[in-house]
């Protein structure tokens, strides 16, 4: 069974011999994979829709992991009782959208050793969530599969530090790590930052905002670690 870049960095994070939880499964690639790759003990793979949810039966049973995989219809973690997977994964979704599975079901949300999330948009309000409400960042990663750019992000129970409004939008780790895409990351929350600001320029109320200020701060939060990073190189 062949996966994607994103699906396979995603799966590389999820813990050797757990139980994995599907959120949002679509197709089942991602649980059948690991179990394919003996991985994982078990997976529960959910889907709101029941298209999903068939295709995802579909391919368990192709791939004969019908005794190893659930297939199950419900909106989020509802899927789930507490302490029933090891591991949850969500991907795919807008970083609200995430939050908002998390927080409709904390009880199952908590009872979860890791948690491995892949943002579509809104990577830095995840991190800043997530590590407001108990949880710190256990490992971060960024694919290039052009022309989409990914950020994923583990996370465990446990006291975060206190990280600034760069940090989230970076990925602390990945700063730490010095990541092989560090620089096209952080080119890219400048350009973001850039294109806010001209836009919001071009209204004198929207220069006169705190979330324009609050912008300016960030990029300039942002160019401080550019240069660092470039000196850091020299």
């Amino acid at each position: 069974m062949h996966i994607d870049r994103r699906l396979e960095t995603i799966a590389n994070l999820v813990p050797q011999g757990c139980v994995l939880a599907d959120i949002g499964t679509d197709h089942a690639y991602l649980p059948v994979w690991l179990l394919d790759k003996q991985r994982i003990a078990r997976a529960i793979a959910g889907d709101i829709a029941a298209g999903p949810c068939q295709a995802a039966r579909t391919t368990v049973a192709q791939f004969g992991q019908h005794e190893h995989v659930e297939v199950r219809q419900g909106s989020g973690l509802k899927v789930l009782s507490p302490g029933e997977a090891d591991c949850i994964a969500i991907a795919g979704m807008g970083a609200s959208t995430i939050i908002s599975i998390l927080e409709d079901d904390t009880e199952v949300a908590q009872s979860a050793e890791l948690l491995v999330l892949q943002p579509m948009a809104g990577a830095a309000s995840l991190r800043a969530w997530l590590c407001s409400h108990g949880w710190q960042l256990a490992a971060e990663e960024l694919v290039d599969d052009a022309p989409h750019f990914y950020e994923i992000i583990a996370a465990k129970r446990g006291l975060a530090p206190v990280y600034s409004a760069a940090e989230c939008a970076v990925g602390p780790l990945l700063l730490a790590q010095k990541h092989p895409l560090l620089d096209k990351q952080l080119e890219r929350q400048l350009a973001t930052c850039r294109q806010l600001l001209e836009n919001m320029g071009r209204s004198e109320r929207a220069r006169a905002s705190e979330k324009y200020k609050e912008i300016e701060a960030l990029k300039a939060e942002l160019e401080v670690l550019q240069n660092g990073k470039r000196s850091d190189s020299k």
